[in-house]
Formats: structure tokens, sequence, C-alpha cells
């Protein structure tokens, strides 16, 4: 007896575990696929409006008609074309989406490398310069005036 027992709720457990997810999430799971038509922009899965809870209602109802995700997908895309997907399939030109921000990332990273290496070599090759080498010494105060009138006769 219990053993019966033990199997009927292991079998309770995993049938619960097993159940498809609520029509709500599925619907949901194949809108977050989806790009709204009414031209704002968002995720079906997101959307609010009108138009959004019209083409979730469709969803619902191929759903009770047995249909797949996947049969669903190919339904939106027939009827307006892959911009109706939230991200492009990946074959054919549609690859370059996916492969595009990688490329540009190396390409901008290589080119910072070469910016940074070739400002460490100016850095290293400037020799010091000669007011560097020489210390300053003290001028008296006639000097310092003399060299004033020289510069400003300069401007005048």
């Amino acid at each position: 007896m219990r053993f019966i027992r033990l199997a009927l709720a292991l079998i309770l457990i995993f049938a619960f575990t097993v159940m498809p997810a609520s029509a709500d999430g599925i619907v949901d799971q194949i809108g977050s696929n989806l790009m709204c038509q009414c031209g704002c922009t968002m995720v079906l899965s997101t959307c609010d409006c009108g138009t959004a809870e019209q083409m979730r209602g469709e969803i619902r109802s191929m759903l009770g008609e047995g249909k797949t995700k996947d049969d669903i997908l190919n339904f939106y895309v027939g009827k307006y074309g892959d911009k109706v997907l939230a991200a492009p399939k990946a074959e054919g030109f549609n690859i370059s989406a996916y492969i595009t921000p990688f490329i540009v990332i190396l390409l901008g990273g290589g080119v910072l490398a070469l910016i940074v290496r070739q400002w460490v070599i100016r850095t290293r090759a400037q020799p010091v310069a000669a007011a560097d080498a020489v210390p300053v010494l003290p001028a008296s105060p006639d000097q310092l005036r003399a060299r004033l009138d020289r510069e400003l006769s300069a401007y005048e």
C-alpha cells in the first residue's frame, strides 16, 4: 500500500512539473518573438494597444486549434513579412545583423590599440627639453626690469 501511495505521489509531482505553461504564458512567449504592428515598435508581449490585444487573441485561437509556436510565427511572417519578427532570422543577409557589432568592436579595439601604441612610442622617444635640464637661476630685480622693458618694447 505504501508503494502505491509513493508511486501516486511521484506521478502527481511529475505531472505538475511537466504540465504546459498557462495559455497566457505561451501567448507571451510567442509574443516576445513578434513585433506589434500598430507602429509603436514594441514587442507584442509588452505592448498594450488594441492591435496587440487583437494579435494576442489570434494567437490564443490558433493555440486552441492546436497550432505550434512555429506554425503561428510562420503565419505572421506570411501575413506581415519578416518585419514582424522581433529578431531577424539568422540566414542570408540578416546574418550581418548578428556579426556586424562584433566586427565593429574588434576593429575599434584594434584602432584604439594602434593609437595608444603610437602615443606610448612618441612619449618615450621625446628627448628631455633643454629648459627642464638647466636649472633656473634667480635674477636680480634690475635684470628682470630690463627684460620686462625689452619684451614690452616689442609690442609697442
